[in-house]
């Protein structure tokens, strides 16, 4: 090779490596909790379509069984997002653990379901006089399943036990139990009614065709806050992108779940079904009127303030009054938009 040539290869080479785009940087890794219901779906569609990889995240999904847990994960440092309901996130936040809601997911997810006798007295009359009738009936108090007190599923019961339906408190049991015990209880004959999300109330209904709606999630509570998505406040410093590129996808997947939920039912079926709800029942769930999906965490922030209000009036509240506003990091969201 003459010197001329040798001049001009190293030349082009030189140009190439000056040219050539630069190494992509390492993934940075998310191990992302969240718990068994329909509102999580976004995260299986994100994670399922390949938006995250392509958005440079490495997402490692964690379930788990209900909110409170996950937020004790999050405290932890054992995960570093949940999608969860937005209570556990308050009371978290009360306690010194940093952590924010930097999207939405849900709203108004859970539902009043009835069974056996209460179920056929609540499609024949208004729900409350069917809980009277009952109870009179059988000298007991109707059993109503929820989560712990001070859970959102717990506060949206009574608020419609005792604000909508006006019942008389000792003609009711409320009985605390997982969100996947409940369903248990409720298909035993254990409960006569339980506030439940999808896709337990499209099983339940699919299981029992004579279980009965008692009441919409916006009945029990205007503006139900439902699912958020929160993170640890050190991720938020100190991969403040990363997360504007996850809420931004989780924007996009909100968008997909609730245009196309044949496609969104498919990505969550290894996450919710596990092989033993169909695809098509998951589906249904989607399109069902206790599915609504919002990003803009905004459209929860007054009802966040009316339902913490309405725990300290009935003595159930956790976080000690804590501000709702500082529990919302909005830029991320703003940045997705």
């Amino acid at each position: 090779m003459s010197i001329k040539t040798r001049a001009l290869a190293l030349a082009l080479a030189a140009m190439a490596a000056f040219t050539a785009p630069a190494r992509a940087a390492d993934p940075v890794k998310l191990d992302v909790g969240y718990i068994p219901i329909l509102a999580a779906a976004p995260l299986f569609v994100l994670t399922g379509e390949g938006w995250a990889k392509q958005e440079g995240l490495d997402v490692k999904l964690t379930r788990f069984v209900d909110g409170p847990a996950a937020i004790q994960a999050l405290a932890a440092g054992q995960i570093d997002m949940i999608y969860a309901g937005v209570a556990p996130v308050i009371v978290a936040r009360s306690k010194g653990v940093d952590v924010s809601v930097v999207a939405n997911s849900g709203i108004e997810e859970l539902v009043l379901v009835a069974r056996g006798p209460l179920a056929k007295l609540a499609k024949e009359k208004p729900a409350a006089d069917a809980v009277k009738e009952l109870a009179a009936a059988t000298g007991r108090k109707i059993k109503f399943g929820t989560q712990p007190a001070g859970s959102v599923p717990d506060t949206v019961l009574r608020h419609w036990l005792f604000k909508v339906a006006k019942l008389d408190p000792a003609i009711v049991e409320i009985v605390p139990m997982g969100i996947e015990k409940t369903q248990q209880a409720l298909m035993a004959g254990a409960l006569d009614a339980a506030d439940i999300r999808e896709p337990t109330i499209t099983i339940v209904k699919k299981t029992d065709p004579q279980a009965h709606i008692m009441a919409l999630g916006g009945e029990m509570f205007p503006g139900q806050p439902g699912t958020v998505v929160a993170a640890r406040g050190e991720l938020l410093k100190k991969h403040e992108d990363a997360i504007k590129r996850f809420v931004k996808i989780h924007a996009r997947a909100v968008d997909v779940v609730t245009k196309d939920p044949k496609r969104a039912a498919t990505l969550s079926n290894e996450h919710l079904g596990k092989g033993m709800v169909e695809p098509e029942v998951l589906e249904e769930a989607l399109t069902s009127p206790a599915s609504k999906f919002a990003a803009d965490p905004r459209v929860i922030v007054e009802a966040v303030k009316r339902m913490q209000a309405f725990q300290q009036e009935i003595g159930t509240a956790q976080g000690g009054g804590a501000p709702v506003d500082e529990a919302f990091d909005l830029r991320f969201i703003d940045a997705a938009k």
